[in-house]
């Protein structure tokens, strides 16, 4: 029931290299004349500013103009996704954001948040990257058998993500639900407090991406339970899979896309389009994903990244319901 059956007939989006654009998107006569705001949700060190910081560069050198990034941490990335929607639709505030601020708010608190899908121009889908559950290296646990055991037998331990209704609580949520047991919450602001804590034994355990993730388990920081992807890392080839553990077909990576406020003129979209085609495809840029653990997405067209989120609602609705996951968890 949980699995993420979306990104598996989803695969060959994410894996498509040069679709063809629509004919609308054909044109790349915008060019910017001053420098353009990037936001991101999520205090610096998490994988979306990492990923950010990755693009600015070779984004700045395809537009012309200087593309800084900005960091608005806070909610699970819906401070910025609603400074984002408030922004001129002028080509010169985009955001980088991900499922949490773009899909799963809506359906926690489809009447609460102060913003709405419509708020948004999806420009593409720019990366995707697997999930590892990683824990404090004093935690008596290796795998995820020993893990469910922790957690029933020390009722004080809690895990942290870096916002409440990100893709990582959610994940983890659904993880937890199907191991049987109930672990407190913590929310944090951002990816790199969520480490702190847990390097400093103030947290059991997190669900983060693997450009994070790896790297700590790889220098004996924290260990590497499991991956909550349907195939092993290349980053960590001994870490066995949730699916290899006993939770059979959970494959639950995140994404990360780039958006405009809504009402983006056609030329703008089209030249953004294009513009980050051109770098996502860029043998230096495909490089340093890959050594995060992060694959580009490319060919997902403004219309397809629109569909896909509709997709992407739908499925977490229905692991919103099964699991009776609320916003107070």
């Amino acid at each position: 029931m949980f699995s993420r059956t979306l990104h598996r007939a989803a695969g060959a989006l994410f894996t498509v290299t040069a679709l063809t654009a629509t004919p609308a998107l054909a044109a790349d006569a915008w060019k910017p004349t001053k420098p353009v705001r990037l936001l991101v949700g999520f205090a610096p060190g998490g994988s979306a500013d990492t990923l950010a910081r990755l693009l600015a560069e070779p984004l700045s050198q395809r537009l012309g103009q200087t593309v800084v990034v900005e960091n608005l941490a806070g909610a699970g990335g819906n401070i910025m996704a609603y400074r984002l929607s408030q922004s001129p639709a002028d080509g010169y505030t985009i955001g980088i954001a991900a499922a949490g601020s773009m899909a799963i708010t809506h359906v926690l608190n489809p009447k609460g948040t102060n913003y709405k899908p419509s708020d948004f121009t999806p420009i593409t889908l720019a990366a995707v990257q697997p999930n590892v559950v990683i824990v404090n290296k004093d935690v008596p646990a290796n795998n995820l058998a020993e893990l469910k055991e922790y957690f029933q037998k020390t009722p004080t331990a809690t895990y942290g993500t870096a916002g409440v209704g990100i893709s990582n609580h959610l994940i983890a949520e659904t993880m937890l639900y199907k191991m049987g047991v109930k672990v407190p919450h913590a929310a944090y602001r951002g990816a790199a407090p969520v480490i702190t804590d847990l390097l400093g034994g103030h947290i059991a355990m997190t669900m983060d991406n693997i450009s994070t993730a790896a790297p700590l388990a790889s220098q004996g920081k924290v260990k590497a339970i499991a991956v909550a992807s349907i195939k092993r890392s290349p980053q960590l080839p001994n870490v066995p899979t949730l699916d290899e553990q006993g939770l059979k077909g959970f494959d639950m990576p995140t994404w990360q896309g780039v958006f405009a406020p809504a009402g983006l003129p056609a030329d703008v979209l089209a030249a953004y389009y294009a513009a980050l085609q051109d770098v996502l495809k860029q043998p230096s840029v495909i490089e340093k994903m890959a050594g995060l653990g992060s694959e580009p997405v490319t060919g997902m067209t403004p219309e397809k990244t629109n569909q896909f989120l509709e997709n992407d609602r739908k499925q977490w609705a229905d692991i919103v319901k099964a699991a009776n996951i609320s916003l107070e968890q």
